[in-house]
């Protein structure tokens, strides 16, 4: 597997996990898919967050930020021809299924993004946005921290 999930550092939430928490309906994409592929995908899903796929294991994502700085930006001739594994994001920051909101919030915080892909068995299973980590968790603990990582810089 190619996605790096970290240890986590504390828990305060107890029973409160990301599988209860996910978005368990997701859509992904191939590595040979192209970025016309993923561009529709985006608009038909209403997201901006395609984990790229080898088989069932998360091996990068596409956001609609690396179309526009990796592709469109680094002046691709073919840039709707281009191929996700050659502008997308990489190792994948992950979460297990089984990991605490608060480990996730961490995760969040720490690499500074909004959503992660979640992995069960080896397979992506899921998305945890920040919306739906702040939802779960309703504004509160490790939430509170994500939300000072995923902001810096905005």
């Amino acid at each position: 597997m190619s996605a790096s999930v970290e240890a986590p550092l504390f828990t305060a939430t107890g029973e409160t996990y990301v599988r209860d928490a996910m978005a368990k309906t997701i859509c992904s994409a191939q590595t040979e898919d192209t970025i016309r592929d993923i561009a529709q995908m985006m608009a038909a899903n209403d997201t901006g967050f395609v984990p790229i796929v080898d088989g069932d294991s998360a091996v990068g994502v596409v956001t609609d930020r690396d179309i526009v700085l990796r592709c469109v930006r680094a002046g691709h001739t073919e840039a709707m021809a281009t191929k996700a594994w050659e502008i997308m994001s990489k190792p994948v920051i992950a979460v297990y299924a089984a990991d605490t909101l608060d480990h996730a919030g961490n995760i969040m915080a720490k690499h500074q993004v909004r959503r992660l892909p979640v992995i069960d068995r080896g397979k992506l299973v899921g998305v945890l946005s920040f919306g739906n980590l702040v939802q779960a968790l309703h504004g509160e603990g490790a939430a509170q921290f994500a939300a000072l990582g995923v902001t810096r810089g905005a």
